[in-house]
């Protein structure tokens, strides 16, 4: 009785492991049916590994090439040389920015009732009921490169006509390549519904993997997600090919925006030094009345209400000429730049391209005044406030991300689409205020699309309130405050604003 009692129970020991192997086997059956039709659906047909070796010919190749098109497209003439930077060397600017930015003395203000702490010594704090954090210990940038590459005829998958390649290199040495399969068509199918979907203000719904900005996160960041979570990676500064520049990132997650970015035609023209400049000052310039554009009526609030008034020297209208801006803009005082107007980029850039001063238009070709200005004492920023940029011609994208290369600046800050001057100068004065916490330029503004994002920016009267009490904007009328009363939470909003060059 007892050897049969052990073979019926290791019948059915063995019955339950079957079951179970079977269940397993199910389970992944399912779960690869899940991928391949997210696959699919994303014009995905394989992510391949790339080798080292390849991985470091690839971007010298294409590194090269896109800084030889944007010093010619850019009219950078002699003032850049086209040196491809190693991949030591972007490991090496990776490794001081981390450093520096970890040292970095960041200003512990809190508001508990807003749920805010920006800082990393705030005494007394339950850092576990915080929304916000920006802890520096933990910041940990990364360079991704994408390269996109026609191969009608020479992919795996027969469906498949091109190719993208993802190179992500970390600041402890390591390098990793995905290659990922792609139909051109729908690519660009779902990048047209995406941002059809922005203008029409419409829920994103990015928890159906169908949706455009799901499908679009699923290649160009889902595909190298692992190895970034396993870098504990907070931060990505992406060299983007044609084509892809004018992809609004920040409107492409699957529910919850991890990283911090920023944009770039070339890693190899990028100035990625960081520099804790002391004593210097913003030019905070702009106008709000033109003769054949809309007026910006909020334009003089938005430069009085950024930063502090001791940071900053301000130049309004008429005062705005182009004589006045490029005599005070090489000032070496000034390390930031905020021009509130419009801008127009238009295919034909830099001449054809031009932001609109007090008094007349300035081609941004002229910006070249201000890069061979500052050639030894460079921008730390330059914002164009309530731009109005085309997209869609590649020229023209090249442009708008080639914004600090063309201004001699560390980083440049532009919108690839419209959006009304409430918000415009609202972002900006709430951006302002975590950068003067000593918050690096990306985290600023992905702190600032989650404030809005969340609801945390509330009207009070006629007064929009942001995070830590802050009056962003006052004394708005009925129609300015029937816009905020209808919402800011939707990405049409905040996902344009984009930072361009170095994310730190």
């Amino acid at each position: 009785e007892s050897s049969s009692d052990e073979e019926s129970d290791a019948s059915e020991k063995g019955s339950s492991n079957q079951s179970k192997n079977v269940a397993s086997r199910e389970k992944k059956k399912i779960q690869k049916i899940k991928l391949s039709a997210a696959q699919s659906l994303a014009g995905i047909s394989n992510i391949i590994e790339i080798k080292r070796k390849t991985i470091i010919e690839n971007l010298n190749k294409f590194e090269s090439v896109s800084a030889n098109r944007a010093i010619n497209q850019l009219n950078l003439g002699n003032s850049f040389t086209n040196k491809t930077k190693s991949t030591i060397d972007l490991q090496q600017a990776i490794i001081k920015a981390k450093e520096q930015i970890r040292l970095r003395d960041i200003i512990s203000e809190f508001s508990i009732r807003k749920n805010l702490i920006a800082g990393y010594k705030a005494n007394n704090l339950n850092l576990n009921n915080s929304e916000f954090v920006f802890e520096k210990e933990k910041y940990n940038p990364a360079i991704m490169h994408i390269t996109y590459t026609p191969a009608k005829g020479k992919t795996i998958d027969k469906n498949a006509d091109a190719f993208l390649d993802l190179t992500v290199i970390f600041a402890n040495g390591n390098v990793s390549g995905k290659r990922v399969e792609i139909t051109t068509k729908n690519f660009a199918k779902n990048l047209g519904a995406l941002y059809s979907q922005l203008s029409r203000q419409e829920d994103l719904k990015v928890e159906n993997e169908s949706s455009p900005s799901r499908v679009l996160h699923e290649i160009l960041i889902k595909s190298v997600e692992d190895e970034l979570n396993k870098e504990k990676i907070t931060t990505l500064l992406i060299s983007a090919d044609r084509g892809l520049q004018a992809v609004p990132f920040a409107a492409l997650h699957d529910g919850y925006e991890k990283y911090a970015f920023s944009i770039t035609p070339s890693l190899s023209l990028t100035n990625l030094d960081i520099a804790n400049n002391i004593n210097k000052k913003i030019l905070a310039i702009g106008a709000s009345q033109f003769k054949e554009l809309a007026p910006l009526p909020l334009v003089k609030q938005e430069l009085n209400n950024i930063s502090n008034p001791i940071n900053k020297d301000i130049v309004l209208n008429n005062k705005f000429t182009p004589e006045t801006f490029f005599e005070k803009a090489i000032e070496e005082k000034y390390d930031k730049i905020h021009l509130a107007t419009h801008a127009e980029f238009k295919p034909g850039w830099p001449k054809a391209s031009q932001l609109f001063s007090g008094t007349e238009p300035i081609s941004l070709d002229k910006f070249s005044i201000l890069r061979k200005g500052r050639i030894n004492n460079p921008f730390e920023l330059i914002v164009l406030s309530a731009c109005r940029t085309a997209v869609g011609d590649q020229e023209t994208e090249l442009g708008f991300s080639g914004l600090a290369l063309q201004a001699g600046s560390k980083s440049a800050i532009g919108t690839l689409w419209y959006v009304d001057d409430v918000m415009t100068s609202a972002y900006f004065v709430q951006m302002y205020s975590f950068l003067d916490m000593g918050i690096p330029k990306a985290e600023a503004m992905q702190m600032t699309r989650k404030a809005f994002a969340q609801e945390k920016i509330r009207l009070e009267n006629d007064s929009l309130i942001g995070i830590n009490n802050k009056v962003l904007l006052s004394e708005l009328n009925n129609s300015q405050k029937r816009i905020v009363m209808n919402g800011l939470s939707n990405p049409f909003f905040w996902a344009g604003i984009e930072l361009m060059g170095s994310p730190w």
